[in-house]
Parts: structure tokens; C-alpha cells; sequence
């Protein structure tokens, strides 16, 4: 599941917190997925310039890249901070392991101006995203994408890979009645929307 973190100068308090939609028109099979999906081993921090931030904030960005907590967020995630409040303010926020980059700008974004104080929207400030990304039609988080390479590739027959787009859960089940089960496991944390994007 994915996680949310509010930020305080160099102090990380993790949170689970709301992730966006993440759209998937067409069930792919296993051998399509796997060539869609990038490594779960490892991401980068990639920081996102804008119009307020000076060097001490990306000086501040910087050594939160190297820090051993940001180290291990998993893709993928995204920092939002509230221009007029600063970086050190505890409306930034950062969010890790939903299944698009978009999913995780949006579920900052929207906690970080439930936080925020000054008038003015947040704006992601930094993404963490896989090893080697570029742009594709298919993606998973991190998380989903270790248990489709270590589970759901492992083994012939019947199976299956539901996610949710809202909450960043995701289920693999393998024999009869998979796609069933997928879901089932799915939405045992209370997910409403889980869908099947991966069966064979």
C-alpha cells in the first residue's frame, strides 16, 4: 500500500494517506505486462525546479534525496510543498508507492493543501520515480510490481492481478477462480474500486 509522509525540516513522520486514480482501459496478459514494468529495485529522486524555491531549497531537497529515509520510499511517490509556507513547513508532504507518477503528484498535492496556510496551491516539488523511467501506457508501484515479477510470473495456469486505483492495494492469486480471489484480496483493506489488469 502506499504510504504519505509529512515533512518537518529533517524529521519524517510516515502516514497512510489517499491516492488518486490510476487508469487502466484493457487487461494485459503476463508477458505484456512484464515488458512494461521497470525494475522494483532501487528509484530516483528527481527534483522538480519552480518558481519559489532558491538554493537553499534545493540545497534542502538535495540532502533529502541522500537521506536514509527517502533512500527506501518506494515509487512511486512525490513531494508537494506550499510556495508561501516554505519547504520546512509541515504542509510539505510527501507520498510513496502508488502506481503512476500522477496518482502520487495528485495524493500530495491534495494533502498538502488540506495542511497548507498560505492562500496560494502546493506544487510538487520532487518525484521519486523507478531506475531508467520513461513514459508508458502501464505501471504499477513498487510494491505491485515486486509481487508480479517474484509471484505472478513464477508457474503456469490460471491467474491474476487486481489493483485499486484509489487506495494503492493490489492482490495476486494464482488457480481456479483467480481473477476472483485477486479482487477478494485486493479489497480486504476496504478498497471499493479494485479492478484486474493482469490474467492469464
Amino acid at each position: 500500500m502506499r504510504k504519505s509522509f509529512a515533512i518537518l525540516a529533517f524529521s519524517i513522520f510516515a502516514s497512510f494517506g489517499a491516492n488518486a486514480g490510476f487508469a487502466q482501459s484493457d487487461v494485459l496478459d503476463g508477458k505484456a505486462a512484464k515488458k512494461m514494468l521497470f525494475s522494483h529495485r532501487g528509484s530516483d529522486f528527481v527534483i522538480r525546479p519552480q518558481d519559489f524555491m532558491g538554493d537553499a531549497d534545493v540545497s534542502l531537497l538535495n540532502l533529502m534525496a541522500n537521506m536514509k529515509e527517502f533512500k527506501s520510499v518506494l515509487y512511486y511517490g512525490a513531494i508537494a510543498a506550499s510556495p508561501k509556507d516554505g519547504l520546512t513547513h509541515k504542509a510539505t508532504i510527501a507520498t510513496s508507492n502508488h502506481h503512476t507518477p500522477e496518482a502520487a503528484n495528485r495524493a500530495a498535492l491534495k494533502e498538502c493543501n488540506s495542511m497548507r496556510k498560505a492562500a496560494v496551491r502546493c506544487v510538487v516539488v520532487a518525484q521519486i520515480l523507478p531506475k531508467k523511467y520513461s513514459e508508458g501506457a502501464f505501471s504499477l508501484s513498487a510494491s505491485a510490481t515486486a509481487a508480479f515479477k517474484k509471484t505472478y510470473l513464477r508457474g503456469k495456469g490460471l491467474k491474476a492481478l487486481a489493483i485499486s486505483p484509489t487506495l494503492g492495494s493490489y492482490g495476486v492469486f494464482k488457480g481456479e477462480d483467480a481473477a476472483t480471489a485477486a479482487l477478494a484480496a485486493c479489497s480486504a483493506d476496504g478498497a471499493t474500486d479494485c479492478v484486474v489488469v493482469v490474467q492469464d
